[in-house]
Order: structure tokens, then sequence, then C-alpha cells
């Protein structure tokens, strides 16, 4: 029967999942644009809640600021970032486990999952840069995503548009890990409550989405921080160049996180951790839910299975 459905289709390679995990990625970095905004500002100031970094956003740059101030760098980081994950992870599974993963263990599709986020991170810390830039722009310094890679590369040089990827490559290996470690337990226990597919999907993806948020929070907190500090810099003259080697250099970071944690504990490090689950945990949301079935209407139409 397999056989005869497949007839006149060619088998799926590696690369064929790409376009329709390119369409959800795009797709699910536009929706989630606003959330990220104040995630940003929230985690970048530690004790500034939801309503008061909405506040001061909307202050300073109106509601077309959700479209000027890095929505170009964001929209792209983010399409690139969920488009590498979800295409790393089960090429890193099948070269550790020899098997697919979906063939895998939640552990083994876990730890496939935070292993395969070493190209992404390498891919986004520029844009990731650029966009906090744009979002932390109160004084309206910079023009656009162009004109804020032109001053980093001037002040900074390349090692500029890495800064603070040591914390970016923690944040996604412990998100990404959660994610996929807990995505199809929860599928599994919501379906003995919820009978309808595309609920179940809803409900599991927001829900490993929150979960690898509640891993990762801290470590968003504090890249913030030390991106935030770096990128002032570039504006003071007296400070010298760092080193090129600076930005991957994980002491700034994990002391960024003691600082933090001395001063305000858990709840500092936590900072923004409401706008961060919506971000997230929509994202798994959207995602859970686009991702399969993008795939399935694109094998469809191409004839592939």
């Amino acid at each position: 029967m397999a056989n005869a459905a497949n007839a006149g289709k060619r088998k799926a390679n590696q690369f064929d999942t790409l376009p329709p995990i390119c369409g959800g990625a795009f797709i699910t970095s536009i929706v989630m644009y606003p959330a990220d905004v104040v995630r940003a500002i929230c985690m970048s100031n530690p004790g500034t809640g939801a309503g008061a970094a909405l506040k001061g956003f909307l202050d300073a740059h109106g509601i077309m600021g959700f479209v000027k101030q890095g929505l170009v760098a964001e929209v792209t980081r983010a399409s690139i970032s969920r488009a590498v994950k979800f295409f790393m992870q089960p090429i890193v599974h099948k070269a550790i486990y020899g098997k697919p993963e979906t063939q895998g263990t939640p552990v083994s599709k876990g730890l496939s999952g935070a292993l395969g986020t070493f190209p992404e991170v390498i891919a986004i810390s520029p844009l990731e840069n650029i966009k906090l830039a744009a979002q932390l722009d109160k004084e309206g310094r910079f023009k656009g995503s162009a004109d804020i890679a032109k001053h980093i590369w001037k002040t900074r040089g390349f090692g500029g548009f890495m800064t603070g990827f040591a914390g970016m490559q923690v944040r996604q290996f412990l998100w990404t890990g959660g994610f996929f470690l807990t995505l199809d337990s929860y599928k599994s226990g919501v379906s003995s409550v919820v009978s309808n597919k595309l609920a179940q999907d809803v409900i599991a993806g927001f829900a490993a989405g929150a979960t690898g948020t509640a891993f990762n929070c801290w470590t968003d907190v504090c890249r913030s921080v030390v991106q935030k500090k770096a990128l002032a810099e570039t504006f003071d003259a007296s400070i010298p160049r760092p080193s090129a080697f600076e930005p991957y250099n994980p002491g700034p970071f994990f002391a960024t996180a003691g600082e933090i944690f001395s001063t305000r504990g858990m709840t500092g490090l936590y900072s923004g951790v409401g706008p961060k689950m919506v971000h997230l945990g929509g994202s798994g949301a959207i995602l859970a839910v686009l991702m399969p079935r993008f795939k399935t209407m694109y094998f469809d139409m191409m004839g592939i299975y």
C-alpha cells in the first residue's frame, strides 16, 4: 500500500525540508515581533515591567516603531535562527544516533536540538546586535539597520557584530534543548485531554516553548545587559577597542549573571520572563502548528515522500 501511494514520487533528502521550514520560521518571526520588542527592553533593563517597557517604547517611537525599530533585522534573524534550528536537529540526531529523530527519545531529540545550535548562533549574532541596538535607540541616533551596521563596523570591526556570542550560545542551547526535549511529552499528555489535533499542537507547542524559556530566561537577561553596555561603549572614543576574541569570552556573561543575582536575586535574573514566555511560548505554538503542516503541503505539491 505504501509503495502504491508513493508511486511517481521521489524520496525526500535533507534539503527538501528547507522551504517549508523557512516559510514557517518567517511567519512566526513577523507575528511575534511586538512581544520581542517588549522582551528586549525588559531584559536589558532588569526591573522594568512589561507595561512600562511598552509605554516607554510607544512614547519614544509611536506605534510605527514596531515597523521601523529593528523589524527587518529581527525578522531576518529570527527566521534564520528557527530555520537553522529545525533543519539541523534531525541532521545532528541522525549523525549521533544513526536513526531519524522521529525514532528518537525525548532526551536524544533534546540533545540533538541543543547541539545543532552552534551554526545557528554564528549566523544570527550580527543581526541580534543590530536588532538590539535599534530597539534600545531612544535617542534616535540611528537611521536604520544599515546605519547601525556601519557604526558597529567602524567602531568595533567584525568582532562588534559577535558581541554577546557566549551568552547567545548558552541561550539557544538551553531553549532549543528544552523545546525538543519536552514537545512530544506535552503532545502525549494533551492528547489524553484534548481530541482536536490543531489544539493539541498549539497547547503542546506553547508549553514546550515556555519550558525552554524557564531554562534560558536568565541567559537572555545577562547577554542583553552585556550587549547593551558594549553598544553604549561604541560611542565613547576613550574606551579602547576590545580584542577580536572578546565576544567569545564567557567571563563577562557569567560575571554579569553573578552581579545581577547578588543585587536582585532570581527576580533580577528572570526580568521580563512574562513577555519572554509570551514571545517564545507563542513561537513554540506557531512552529508546532506550521512546521508539520507546511512540510506535508510542500511535499504533496512537489511530489515528495
